[in-house]
């Protein structure tokens, strides 16, 4: 057991070492200035940090927070980063061990938090982190396919390539996994355009989906596309409700509501095999699927008469619901 805790903390602090680096990454990747040069400095005076001053998390608490040389207040997300980058480290050796699916996943997991960071801070998704993902993506599933095909001649003595075998081959995945997260979220941005004249997603949230893809396939893409707007609902209902309840937008606060309800009743009933007959569960789909755009259609539409349309980030919605559907599917 005090082996166990021993690994663990290892692991925990090597991750929050990585997360000091993606601080600077995201930043960096804002500012424009290089990850490498010059060394690490105080956003507010200039001054260069002193190695002491670059323990993650400790020398946050140490300095309560403020700068040693002009005591200006240090962000809390630094030691926030490290703390997540910790965890998603001790995450991956829990749920892969020490193996090639781990590094990948973790590296997926710290691009996407960094673009979740940058996202955050200025609604912006940099074009070199969302490439990265998307390249280191596809070099994974390469490596993930000869596997595949080492494995089966290894095993047979022969690698038969088939219609099924090609879909099932990692690199084809990534791909359409690539091609499902573009489509999709420019299908999404284009609907936005004609309800209201505006993106409903920025062009950062298509690369983000695109690099989900390259990593993890077309199918956990959308199961996480899918979780990913459970996420923001959750996260964006209860300030808009309350902007909706003093408007006075009573009929849309019900419309919402009922589109609710209706799916979780309707999750329920298919969960437990009680909806078989194809018609009935035919038509409760439709009678969803009105509610929910009716629902959709008032919102977009009020948002727009009160010049009330705004971008809210929806990278970090992204990145939990991946993080959700890697622990729970893959």
């Amino acid at each position: 057991m005090e082996l166990l805790i021993g690994i663990i903390l290892f692991i925990f602090i090597i991750g929050t070492v990585i997360g000091s680096f993606l601080n600077v990454v995201a930043l960096r990747g804002l500012t424009g200035e290089s990850i490498v040069l010059p060394p690490s400095k105080c956003p507010h005076c200039g001054n260069k940090l002193k190695p002491w001053h670059n323990i993650p998390i400790l020398s946050y608490l140490f300095l309560r927070g403020k700068c040693a040389f002009c005591q200006e207040k240090i962000s809390i997300q630094y030691p926030i980063v490290e703390f997540l980058t910790g965890l998603l480290l001790v995450g991956c050796f829990f749920k892969y061990g020490i193996t090639i699916t781990s590094l990948f996943t973790f590296i997926a997991c710290c691009i996407l938090l960094v673009m979740s960071i940058t996202d955050i801070k200025e609604k912006v998704i940099c074009a070199g982190h969302a490439w990265f993902m998307i390249i280191v993506g596809l070099l994974y599933n390469v490596i993930l396919t000869h596997f595949y095909v080492h494995n089966a001649v290894s095993t047979n003595g022969f690698f038969k390539l088939n219609t099924e075998v090609f879909f099932n081959l990692p690199i084809i995945n990534s791909l359409l996994g690539i091609i499902a997260g573009v489509v999709i979220m420019e299908a999404l941005a284009g609907i936005g355009n004609i309800l209201v004249g505006k993106r409903a997603f920025g062009t950062g949230d298509t690369f983000i989906a695109a690099g989900i893809g390259a990593f993890f396939g077309w199918l956990l893409l959308l199961n996480a596309l899918g979780l990913s707007i459970i996420v923001q609902v959750a996260i964006v209902l209860p300030g808009f409700l309350k902007k909706l309840k003093a408007k006075n937008d009573y009929l849309t606060i019900g419309l919402i509501s009922l589109f609710l309800i209706l799916a979780a009743g309707f999750s329920a009933v298919n969960y437990y095999g009680m909806m078989e007959d194809f018609v009935i569960c035919l038509l409760a789909s439709l009678i969803l699927l009105i509610v929910g755009l009716y629902a959709c259609i008032r919102v977009l539409k009020g948002a727009k008469e009160n010049n009330d349309i705004s971008v809210l980030p929806f990278g970090p919605a992204m990145a939990i619901a991946t993080l959700i559907a890697l622990a729970i599917i893959a």
